[in-house]
C-alpha cells in the first residue's frame, strides 16, 4: 500500500491511482491483529462495497471478531462501535472529497490513532496460523435515531419550515426517518438519493458553491434554515432564513453558549482556523477555549485531554460531550432545539453575535509534494524577518496589539494549503489581508519553482 495516503488522521486517496481496492484486504490484515474486534461501515461511494469486502477478508483472516454495519454514515459507525463495545471502528469514506477518492476513518473509545500509529500498524508483519474470526450483521438505525432524539429538549409548540441538503450521502436513510426525529415540523428535503457519484455538486458544504441549491430552496420555500451535510454527515453547514450562509465562527459560538449555560465555567476546544472573536465571546460568558490544531481526531483527542464539554471546527465538525465523537445532523438538531427554545429566527440570532472581519477559508492548489517544503519556506522568510509566528498547525502571525492575525496550513485531505486572515474592525482586517496576499503570491510562485 502506497503510504503517502496515510494522513494526519485517516487514509485517503483516489481509487485505481494511489489508493487499490485491495488495500483493504492489508488494512484488514494488518488491523485485525491488533484488535480482536472491530465494527466496520461504508458510505455511498460508488467503490466502497468493493473495499469493504476485501476488508472483512482481511480482518477475519487475522482472526478479527467483524460487526458489520453495512452502508451508514460516519457518526452512525461511531455510535454502533460505542453500543458493540467494539475494540475499533473502521469507516470506509473518504469524507467530503469528490467521487473519485476514497479512504478509511478510524474510530475507538479508548484511543485516537495517530497517523504515526497507523503507519506502523501497516508495516507491522504478517502472523501465521492465526484462527478465522467471525462476521454478524448488526442494524443500527433504531438506536441512532434515540440518540438524534436525544439532542431535541425544547417542548414549544413553534413549527418550523426545514430544508435539508444530504449531498446523495448515508444521511439520506436517516433523513426518511426524519419525522419520527423532529415531528409536526415541514421537511423539504434534496439530493436524497445515495449516490457516491454525487450527480448535481461535491458533498462539501464548506465550498459555497456547492450550497447554492440550498439556498434556492430556503429562499423559494421561505425555509426557516436550510441544514447542509457532507459526504459522511460528520460535518454540518447551516443556511439562515433569509438565506445566507452561516459561518462556522457564528455557530461555534452559538453552540458554546448553549453548553456554557448548563455548564458553567467549563472549557471548550477550537481549532487554530477560528475566529479571535470566539474566544472573546466564550470568556465573557464564564467559558475557556484551548486552541487545538485542525483534524477532527486532533480535536477530539485534546477535548478528552481536557475534559472539555464541547469542540468545534471551522470546517463543520462539532463535538458534543454526550457524544463522544463528530455528528452533523446531531449538531443540525442541536441547532433546531436553539432556535425552538429561544423562539427567535436564525438570522435574528446571528445579528446578536459579534460582527466578523474575516475571509472565508482560501484554499491554494499546489502539487502534493511540495505543500510542506512551501509552508517550511515560508516560515524561514519570516524567521529571517524576525516575525514571530504559531507552528501549532502551519504558520499564524499574530500582530503586536492583538487587532489581527493571519494563517497558512497545509491540508491534510487535499492537495493545497490553506489561508485565512481576520481583523478585529474593518480597518485591521483589510490591513492584515494585504500581508496574508502577500505571502498567498509567495506560495503560489514556490509551488511553479522546481
Amino acid at each position: 500500500m502506497d503510504n503517502n495516503i496515510i494522513r494526519k488522521y485517516d487514509i485517503r486517496g483516489i481509487v485505481g491511482k494511489d489508493l487499490q481496492i485491495n488495500d483493504g484486504y492489508e488494512i484488514g490484515r494488518k488491523f485485525g491483529q491488533a484488535v480482536s474486534s472491530v465494527c466496520i461501515g461504508y458510505d455511498s461511494r460508488i467503490d466502497s462495497p468493493s473495499i469493504e469486502k476485501e476488508l472483512i477478508r482481511g480482518l477475519t483472516s487475522s482472526g478479527a471478531n467483524v460487526i458489520r454495519i453495512g452502508l451508514c454514515s460516519s457518526p452512525m459507525l461511531y455510535a454502533a462501535t460505542q453500543i458493540t463495545q467494539a475494540d475499533l471502528g473502521i469507516i470506509i469514506t473518504a469524507s467530503h472529497n469528490s467521487s473519485e477518492y476514497n479512504g478509511f476513518k478510524f474510530f475507538s473509545s479508548k484511543k485516537v490513532f495517530s497517523d504515526q500509529e497507523v503507519k506502523e500498524i501497516v508495516s507491522s508483519p504478517v502472523k501465521d496460523g492465526t484462527k478465522i474470526g467471525s462476521l454478524i450483521n448488526i442494524n443500527i438505525y433504531d438506536q441512532y435515531i434515540r440518540i438524534l432524539k436525544n439532542a431535541l429538549k425544547s417542548n414549544t409548540k413553534q413549527k418550523l419550515k426545514i430544508a435539508w441538503d444530504c449531498g446523495n450521502s448515508p444521511a439520506s436513510g436517516i433523513i426518511r426517518y426524519i419525522d419520527k426525529i423532529l415531528p409536526d415540523h415541514t421537511h423539504i428535503v434534496t439530493n436524497n438519493s445515495i449516490d457516491g457519484a454525487f450527480p448535481l455538486h461535491d458533498p462539501d458544504p464548506i465550498e459555497e458553491k456547492n450550497l447554492a441549491q440550498l439556498i434556492d430552496i430556503v429562499k423559494e420555500d421561505k425555509c426557516d434554515l436550510g441544514i447542509a451535510l457532507d459526504g459522511d454527515s460528520d460535518r454540518v453547514r447551516l443556511v439562515d432564513n433569509k438565506g445566507n450562509i452561516v459561518s462556522n465562527d457564528h455557530l461555534f459560538m452559538i453552540f458554546a453558549r448553549e453548553v456554557l449555560e448548563e455548564y458553567p465555567k467549563s472549557k471548550v476546544i477550537a481549532n487554530i482556523k477560528m475566529s479571535m472573536k470566539v474566544h472573546d465571546f466564550v470568556s465573557k460568558l464564564g467559558g475557556q477555549v484551548i486552541t487545538c490544531a485542525t483534524g477532527h481526531s486532533l480535536v477530539k483527542k485534546k477535548m478528552v485531554e481536557e475534559e472539555a464539554k464541547f469542540a468545534g471546527e471551522l470546517s463543520g465538525h462539532f463535538f458534543f460531550s454526550e457524544l463522544g465523537f463528530d455528528d452533523g445532523l446531531y449538531s443540525a438538531v442541536k441547532a433546531i432545539d436553539i432556535l425552538l427554545k429561544r423562539n427567535q429566527n436564525l438570522s435574528q440570532v446571528i445579528e446578536d453575535l459579534p460582527k466578523l472581519y474575516i475571509t472565508h477559508e482560501v484554499k491554494i492548489v499546489v502539487k502534493d509534494e511540495k505543500k510542506f517544503q512551501i509552508i517550511e519556506s515560508i516560515k524561514k522568510a519570516l524567521e529571517q524577518q524576525n516575525i514571530t509566528f504559531s507552528e501549532l498547525d502551519g504558520i499564524k502571525v499574530t500582530d503586536n496589539d492583538s487587532k489581527g492575525w493571519w494563517l497558512l496550513r497545509v491540508s491534510n485531505t487535499q492537495n493545497c494549503i490553506t489561508a485565512r486572515c481576520e481583523g478585529d474592525t474593518l480597518e485591521d482586517f483589510e490591513l492584515t489581508k494585504k500581508v496574508l496576499f502577500y505571502y498567498i503570491d509567495r506560495a503560489r510562485s514556490l509551488n511553479c519553482n522546481r
